[in-house]
């Protein structure tokens, strides 16, 4: 074939009356028929994913402010018995409905438990940690002692972060070894006197009396041990470091959030005991809101994402128009993934053999939570002036395909009614169990409740160095209740 006949053949296009158009060139040819059958935009992109916003909800945002959504709510909104999961609100532009997370089952689950064993002050949290939905968001007050307890036009306690943290900080400390310093759940350090207290002696700073024994770090976070993490404080983690890790977990900065967080707070250091203070929770000046707090136990259970948290759906005016809709977006990924599942394993032995055991122990009757997987830290210091105690737990459960945090404060008086441990079990418990599969069960809620006050007593005087092989005489318990509060630990 010549080049003639090549030239016809490849690049002149044929009409239906057999004419020949002149040549055009291949190449323009192509562009075309690409630009003919391309489909256009597609609609996938205007789906909610973890990373992505639908079209033009950060314009409708940002014309319907945080302040503005914080009046919609209402003063006592997250105190009643049933909040509902969505209600209608009349503002200066007219009626509006507001869409929520909430689901009212928990909810009432949780308000339920606070007035049942009335703390001073109760507030808890429950997030959906795949997309950051806050699913319940309750609080209580024993009356005024309680409202008299925290500063004044503080009303939603589950966003106060100027809650000592206590020994929930041991999560921070826990993941800064482990990110930062290469530490295995196994590294052991020399620990010496009571587990609970904190004193020069036990970090290193003075001379101790008594021969330190090996303790591994996944004990130490188990059981709460003040003198090892304030020793990773001292010895393994610099100021730069440790701040670092806190500001990976959102310390020291605003939170993002539909209505107003205040932030939580770590001091810096000035001198090596304040760094054993701080790295094992032993002082009132370390803070945390219960909200941000859930956020940090969320991170096992999320692949070590921390996600935007949110608790508006949607607000829609009268006449239908969408004027606000949910942010999904990870706000937070402090640590590698080594360092994500072993810091899950250490908040998992807590709940399997440590602070929050006897807490969680009646959920084992359960059939379903067989294949539940549940982790957590807990927490409890007094409030500046002894006026109360905090108790706190901080966790995450597994249900299959359901990953959630949770989050509770206590606050108790001279009478402690019930740990925060159990009160998270239950609300895991309620939302894991739904309807029908939840009635019919045993109901161990008081010995449950009894053998995690049994245990807090127990827990102020073991001793250290060897397990006690009989159980403590009644004046041993009261005398340990008594102690409780002189003494800061899980």
């Amino acid at each position: 074939m010549d080049k003639k006949a090549l030239w016809n053949r490849f690049f002149i296009v044929p009409l239906p009356d057999k004419k020949r158009l002149r040549p055009v060139p291949f190449l323009v040819m192509l562009i075309t028929a690409l630009m003919v059958l391309s489909p256009g935009p597609s609609k996938v992109q205007a789906v909610y994913s973890p990373d992505a916003e639908p079209s033009g909800s950060a314009q409708k945002n940002k014309d319907f402010p945080r302040t503005d959504i914080y009046g919609l709510f209402g003063e006592r909104f997250f105190y009643q018995a049933a909040a509902p999961a969505s209600f209608s609100k009349n503002t200066s532009d007219g009626q509006v409905t507001v869409y929520t997370t909430i689901r009212e089952d928990v909810q009432q689950k949780m308000t339920a438990l606070f007035k049942r064993y009335s703390p001073l002050i109760a507030a808890g949290v429950v997030l959906d940690a795949k997309t950051g939905a806050v699913l319940a968001m309750a609080n209580y007050t024993n009356g005024g002692a309680g409202r008299s307890l925290l500063p004044a036009g503080e009303d939603n306690y589950c966003l106060y972060g100027g809650i000592p943290a206590a020994s929930l900080i041991k999560i921070i400390t826990a993941a800064g070894a482990l990110e930062k310093k290469g530490f295995a759940n196994s590294q052991t350090l020399p620990v010496s006197g009571r587990y609970h207290t904190l004193y020069k002696s036990q970090v290193g700073i003075e001379k101790s009396r008594y021969r330190g024994e090996p303790v591994s770090l996944e004990k130490a976070f188990a059981l709460s041990i003040n003198p090892f993490f304030a020793k990773i404080g001292i010895e393994y983690l610099n100021d730069t470091e440790f701040n670092q890790i806190a500001e990976g977990f959102l310390f020291n900065r605003p939170l993002e959030f539909d209505l107003p967080v205040s932030q939580s707070r770590i001091i810096t250091p000035v001198s090596d005991f304040e760094r054993a203070e701080v790295a094992s929770g032993y002082n009132t000046r370390t803070t945390v809101s219960p909200l941000h707090a859930a956020m940090i136990a969320s991170l096992p259970a999320n692949d070590g994402k921390i996600m935007r948290p949110f608790i508006v759906e949607r607000i829609v005016s009268a006449g239908g128009e969408e004027l606000y809709s949910k942010q999904i977006k990870t706000i937070a990924q402090p640590l590698s993934s080594h360092s994500v599942e072993n810091l899950g394993l250490l908040m998992q032995g807590t709940v399997h053999s440590g602070t929050a055991k006897n807490g969680f122990s009646h959920i084992k009757q359960y059939p379903a939570a067989q294949d539940w997987i549940m982790g957590g830290k807990t927490g409890s210091i007094d409030l500046p002036g002894h006026t109360g105690r905090c108790d706190w737990f901080a966790g995450f459960g597994q249900d299959g395909d359901t990953r959630l945090a949770i989050s509770f404060i206590l606050i108790h008086g001279a009478k402690k009614t019930v740990r925060s441990t159990y009160v998270g079990a239950e609300t895991l418990r309620s939302c894991f169990i739904r309807g029908p599969a939840a009635q019919g069960l045993p109901r161990p809620e008081e010995q449950a409740v009894k053998k995690s006050l049994k245990h807090a007593a127990h827990q102020a005087v073991k001793p250290p160095v060897q397990e006690q092989k009989k159980r403590p005489g009644k004046h041993i318990a009261k005398k340990a209740m008594k102690s409780w509060g002189r003494e800061t630990g899980g």
